[in-house]
């Protein structure tokens, strides 16, 4: 299972939340993301700083200020704001398997499968992304 850290998570919802709201071109406040998003404020504050420094996100102060993206959703891809949230790698560190021949295939497996994962984060936009859940979103759940 893929790990990823609760700050990389929340800049990917807060990103999405973004994109769902791009097509009305209005800036959308910091409370309306933290809340659909179950973001803490301060934190969602912290990131959004980040994104915005990155030129994914632009923001406005004041009291109609708020947060939209600096790009049209299609042209920003997960990767993009992975690598914000997580530095250098859109994918998850690991640790050296070791130098006999075990080590070498534990490590060339991590290596196939973070090419797997960078493959399709780096093919999936966030207006992909914003079509899922929307897609997502109109399906019934009958889980109990």
């Amino acid at each position: 299972m893929l790990h990823l850290s609760r700050k990389v998570d929340y800049a990917l919802r807060a990103s999405l939340d973004l994109a769902l709201h791009a097509a009305s071109g209005e800036l959308v406040r910091t409370a309306e993301i933290a809340r659909r998003t179950g973001t803490p404020s301060k934190f969602l504050e912290a990131i959004l700083s980040q994104l915005g420094a990155a030129g994914l996100v632009e923001s406005q102060r004041g009291s109609r200020g708020g947060h939209r993206l600096a790009r049209p959703a299609s042209s920003l891809t997960v990767a993009d704001v992975l690598q914000v949230a997580r530095g250098a790698s859109a994918t998850p560190s690991r640790r050296r398997a070791g130098a006999d021949g075990a080590g070498r295939a534990i490590e060339r497996l991590w290596q196939d499968a973070e090419q797997a994962v960078r493959k399709v984060v780096e093919g999936v936009t966030l207006e992909d992304l914003a079509r899922r859940a929307q897609q997502l979103s109109s399906v019934p759940d009958y889980s109990i």
